[in-house]
């Protein structure tokens, strides 16, 4: 089995294989929409938080909020989102999805979900349960480190 330090090793390895190499489909779908993938990400982290503002989208994407200027501004030319001021505070701008942006959102969800599908479709169900129940702890993971990470921010 290893060290502690050979298995993060092992695991950071297998990650980059499976999201770098082998989840990657022929033909991006947001190659259809015309955008970049961090376009992409902005458009999946807005559609998740519902309305949110510039700020919340920057936090949320660990950018820095003129890097998400520059996407929301590509996003907004392509019809897939707008800015809105905040009923509450006109001073807060708001983004959120257009139909044209939820349309091509969905689609490109349902191309990714198809693709995983397809790639699990080999496993038995007990080995998917596995997998399922191990995406699920690493997913945790993830948050309370990045929940670590953004108080350790906050506290400087």
């Amino acid at each position: 089995m290893g060290s502690r330090e050979e298995q993060i090793v092992q695991i950071d390895d297998f990650m980059r294989d499976i999201f770098g190499r082998f989840l990657k489909p022929p033909t991006p779908p947001s190659g259809e929409m015309n955008i970049t993938m961090g376009q992409m990400h902005c458009l999946r982290t807005i559609a998740h938080l519902g309305k949110p503002t510039m700020s919340q989208v920057a936090d949320d994407l660990g950018l820095h909020p003129s890097t998400v200027t520059v996407l929301v501004d590509g996003l907004v030319s392509h019809g897939l989102v707008r800015r809105t001021a905040d009923p509450k505070d006109r001073r807060v701008v708001r983004v959120n999805e257009t139909a044209k942006g939820r349309k091509n959102h969905e689609r490109h969800t349902a191309a990714m979900r198809g693709h995983v599908t397809e790639m699990l479709s080999g496993l038995s169900d007990e080995e998917l349960a596995k997998v399922r129940e191990t995406l699920g702890i690493l997913r945790e993971a993830a948050r309370k480190y990045t929940e670590k990470i953004r108080e350790a921010g906050k506290a400087k």
